[in-house]
């Protein structure tokens, strides 16, 4: 929830502008930094595998050089701090007594910085939920509240180049997280309207289109947390937990029936380096085989220059078929991660062996017998194009895909789709994306601050 201040939280500049002139842009390409444990955040990982070109776009008036992260932040809003205090104490939760500012890694380029500062202000609360579809008795438990800095607005993501406004970027906001006490669809949304009417009675919510946002975690028994990023109404929420809920379900059952199969982690693992079709068998170069094709997506891919490949999934015969959502399947579970990571524009971009259209019979053919590939019904094999590099990406992150699906649901961030379903945005991150920042002292919570 976007708080109604004057000021951004780290800097003097206006907070609440909605600009549309541009006056400079900046460039930027970002890399992962270990964790203070010295590890890599696997989301950090993904993003810097997609080559992304970040595009910032400035307007004078409501940017500084601290979101250019070129000068240190200045002392943390104390108006918004103090309206933190109060959207705590109105969720029952613990204040701190002091408030210790972290950084969240962000590699998609949302924030220049390449991470998010935030605070906790107030941990281990509860509300009454009386709106609760199960009893009318039931308590909502909050887990904690943080205040930070919202991200830039996307304007446009384009295959390597992505482009931001930064009019948004450090407006002050607070972040609260339930525990899993939301059971059904219908809970979900009563729960976040509850949540949103705490923080507009707090008198500090800023209200209008993006000022307030939810993520959503689903999981179901057998399965893992997915985050559903940027929820913008409380109204698709029942049919998008529902959808995603079933989704879980498929990816569980297609799990089961792989286990059947006897497929193993090590029959899908390539080595990570070298283009995958010079290095495993599981991959093939495939621009010659299909040089003569009558698949128009193909064709103008190879006329200009650009080349095709093919991944052999041994023992997925049948499943790219397996419905995940309405209007998807397993496949489409495949090509979503292959947009985002591998960054192929193409549409389409991707063919899989069990549908009925595109390549010729004989083509199929040729392609599964130059990877010694068996019958339609025991492996699957994709076919992907673009460029070299993307494709090479695109090949290996079938693969990787592959594996996730002997753990059944992937750990993953999702966007929401106006139907209701969703897309794969990135991978889920861990801890270790967090670490102090260095650039802030601790500000002791006043007592008079909290009366």
């Amino acid at each position: 929830q976007q708080l109604n201040t004057t000021s951004k939280l780290f800097c003097r500049c206006p907070s609440g502008a909605n600009t549309t002139r541009v006056d400079a842009e900046v460039l930027r390409h970002m890399r992962p930094t270990l964790s203070e444990l010295g590890e890599y955040d696997g989301t950090a990982l993904m993003e810097f595998k997609t080559r992304k070109e970040i595009v910032y776009q400035l307007e004078r008036g409501s940017v500084c050089t601290y979101e250019m992260d070129d000068t240190p932040p200045f002392q943390i809003d104390t108006a918004a701090v103090k309206a933190s205090l109060l959207h705590s104490r109105m969720l029952n939760l613990n204040l701190v007594s002091e408030l210790h500012v972290m950084r969240k890694q962000y590699l998609d380029g949302s924030i220049p910085t390449g991470f998010q500062r935030t605070a906790m202000i107030g941990l281990t609360g509860e509300i009454p939920f009386a709106e609760s579809e199960l009893a009318g008795d039931r308590t909502l438990r909050i887990r904690q509240l943080s205040l930070e800095e919202d991200s830039c607005r996307e304007i446009s993501d384009e295959g390597h180049r992505i482009v931001f406004r930064t009019d948004r970027l450090g407006m002050p906001l607070t972040e609260a997280v339930t525990e899993p006490d939301l059971l059904t669809p219908l809970d979900v949304k009563r729960g976040a309207e509850l949540l949103a009417r705490v923080a507009q009675a707090s008198g500090h919510a800023r209200r209008g289109p993006g000022a307030a946002r939810q993520d959503v975690n689903v999981s179901i028994a057998g399965g893992r947390r997915v985050e559903i990023k940027g929820v913008w109404s409380h109204k698709v929420l029942p049919s998008l937990v529902h959808t995603e809920a079933f989704r879980q379900l498929n990816l569980l059952r297609i799990r089961d029936e792989l286990l059947r199969r006897g497929v193993e982690e090590a029959a899908l693992t390539i080595p990570d380096h070298g283009l995958p079709w010079e290095v495993s068998d599981l991959c093939v170069e495939a621009s010659s085989l299909l040089k003569k094709t009558d698949f128009a997506p193909i064709r103008r891919a190879l006329e200009s220059g650009q080349v095709a490949a093919a991944v052999r999934l041994p023992g997925f015969g049948g499943l790219m078929a397996h419905r995940t959502q309405p209007g998807m399947n397993f496949a489409s579970e495949i090509a979503g991660r292959l947009r985002v990571i591998a960054c192929l524009v193409g549409r389409p971009f991707m063919i899989d062996s069990s549908v009925e259209y595109g390549l010729l019979g004989s083509e199929w053919a040729q392609v599964r017998k130059s990877l010694s590939a068996g019958s339609r019904s025991e492996d699957a094999i994709i076919v992907l194009w673009g460029d070299i590099l993307d494709v090479a990406t695109g090949c290996r992150e079938v693969l990787l895909r592959a594996i996730d699906a002997l753990e059944g649901v992937p750990a993953e961030t999702r966007q929401a789709f106006a139907d209701s379903t969703t897309g794969f945005e990135r991978i889920l991150p861990g801890a270790d994306r967090m670490y102090p920042d260095t650039d802030t002292p601790p500000v002791a919570v006043d007592d008079a601050w909290v009366q």
